[in-house]
Parts: structure tokens; sequence; C-alpha cells
């Protein structure tokens, strides 16, 4: 029965090295440019609009069967992927004072966010979509629904994607409200990460997954802090980086690898069906 509703689930199309290449490179071009630029408001605003045309126009090079996606169709996808961000880092900067940017954003409000990062975010987001779909890491061809609850496994779809969105919700509200608390700030993303790594199997794709998170992306926010001077959180126990950044940084990625292995799928599907 568990194989058969699995199989029922669209299949997710593994990334090919020159497409995980591309958003790659994206990625770590602009990663390049905050920490030599990062206060430059009009080299950072032209930029990363630059760099986001060069990636599509590499990406539609590709051949099609790398691409799986019309352009219109990753046109949208990223558009969702920079919604996203955006709107996360917006909303807690601007809405809930959780840290702030210390570069020029030419914008009234002293407590914003550079629009170039906002489309930033998209990138980003994109990539990690992408990464988790990378060959090299064997991603499993249809997204898992498997829960792990009172010593067996119930396979539901909806109950996964449900428990995922509670969790980034419940963490997110907590983090506005005790972003200051040397403790409350990072206790409830570590026990929802404990509470997901408990109850869904990720098996090795996840693991890896998990350990990149785990260490590059704190690493990374460790060099915009301390060499692009791009923002500065309170609480910044490990080089400037929070114990709660460390731990949402490693929950939202594997939330948003499954996440985005369902979309990303769907999409495929209605391409087919149309």
């Amino acid at each position: 029965m568990a194989a058969s509703r699995r199989a029922a689930w669209p299949q997710a199309r593994r990334v090919s090295d020159r497409a995980c290449a591309i958003d790659a490179a994206a990625v770590l071009s602009v990663g390049a440019a905050i920490c030599v630029a990062s206060h430059q408001l009009a080299v950072m605003s032209l930029l990363v609009p630059a760099v986001v045309a060069g990636r599509f126009l590499a990406w539609a090079r590709l051949p099609a069967a790398e691409r799986g996606l019309s352009l219109r169709r990753e046109a949208a996808f990223f558009a969702l992927c920079t919604l996203l961000g955006a709107a996360n880092d917006w909303n807690t900067v601007v809405r809930h004072h959780v840290y702030d940017y210390s570069v020029p954003h030419g914008l009234p409000d002293p407590r914003s966010v550079p629009a170039w990062m906002l489309l930033y975010w998209g990138l980003i987001v994109r990539f990690v979509a992408t990464l988790a779909a990378w060959q090299r890491l064997s991603p499993p061809s249809v997204p898992g629904n498997e829960l792990r609850c009172c010593g067996r496994v119930v396979t539901s779809p909806a109950l996964k994607v449900g428990g995922e969105l509670v969790l980034v919700v419940t963490t997110r509200q907590l983090i506005y409200t005790f972003p200051t608390d040397p403790l409350l700030s990072w206790l409830p993303f570590a026990v929802a990460l404990a509470l997901y790594l408990l109850l869904v199997p990720i098996g090795y794709h996840g693991a890896i997954l998990l350990l990149l998170a785990l260490f590059v992306g704190p690493l990374v926010e460790v060099g915009f802090i301390q060499v692009g001077h791009l923002h500065r959180y309170q609480l910044g126990w490990l080089g400037g980086v929070p114990v709660w950044i460390v731990l949402w940084w490693t929950l939202a990625v594997l939330i948003w690898a499954d996440l985005s292995a369902r979309i990303l799928a769907w999409l495929r599907e209605q391409r087919a069906a149309s």
C-alpha cells in the first residue's frame, strides 16, 4: 500500500551537473560581490539583476532534457522562490526587528532590506531546490511521505506537508517573540529539528543535506558578516551568527528540499498534461 501511494506521486527529475553548476555560480558570484562591494548600492543594484538574467540565459541554453521545465514554469518557480525568501527576510527584519542590515538600501525606512538582497533570495532559495535534486546526492525519485509515529510508519503526504508547515510557522513566530533571549531564541529550533529527525526518515540524501546546511550555511553567514559586513545579529556567538540561525538553516533546507521536490514534480506533471 505504501509503495503504491509513493508511486502515485509524480516523479522528481534529478538535476544535472551543468544545471547545478549554473545555480551554484549565480549564488557564489553574488556572494563574492557581497564580500567586496556590499556597501556600494549602485553596484549591487545592477549586479544582482544582471546575475539573475545571466542565470536564466545559461539555463535556457541547456538541453530540454536537463531543464525539465518550460521557461514560463521556471520563471514562475523562481518567482515563488523569490517571494518565499524575500517575504521571510522582510518580515523578520522590518516587521519584527530580529536583526538588521548594515548596508545602504536607499529606502525611507532606516530599518529595511536592500531590494537587491530580496532578489538575491530568489537565487538562494532556487539553488537549495536545485542542490536537493542534484544527481550527485542521489535524491529519491519520489518525495517520501512516510512518518514514524507511535512505533509504526504512517504514509500521508498531507500529514507530512502539514507538519512541515507547522514547524516553520511555529519556529518563526517564536523567534519573533524571543530574538534576544539566550535560551528561547534557539531552543524552539532545536526542538523542531529534533522532532523532524525523529518523525521523518531522511535517509542518506537527507543526511547529506543536513550536514551541508549545518556547516556551509553558517560559514557563508560568517563571511557575509565578518568580511562583507552585510548584516548584524543579536546573540551572534558563532562568528557573529546566532545559534538559532544555524538550526534554522538546517531545518529549512530539509523542509524546502521536500516541498520544492513536490512543487517541481507537480509543475512537470502539468507540463506533460498540457
